[in-house]
């Protein structure tokens, strides 16, 4: 592989936003935020306290 093409790979993955699945406790609405560039806040209600969700896809890692 040669530079050129890690650099565009590196710009590529830079490029693509973080976001993230949110659920409002207050009014148990799902949203997509950026915790980078966005504030974590609910759109529909302005509550503050949001859960993470977390994928329903489990790894499994064998110990050693």
């Amino acid at each position: 592989m040669s530079e050129e093409e890690t650099t565009e790979e590196v710009e590529e993955l830079e490029e693509q936003e973080p976001a993230a699945g949110y659920k409002c406790v207050k009014c148990e609405q799902e949203v997509t935020i950026n915790p980078v560039e966005e504030k974590i806040i609910c759109p529909k209600c302005s509550h503050r306290v949001l859960f993470k969700l977390r994928s329903r896809d489990t790894q499994r890692v064998k110990a050693l």
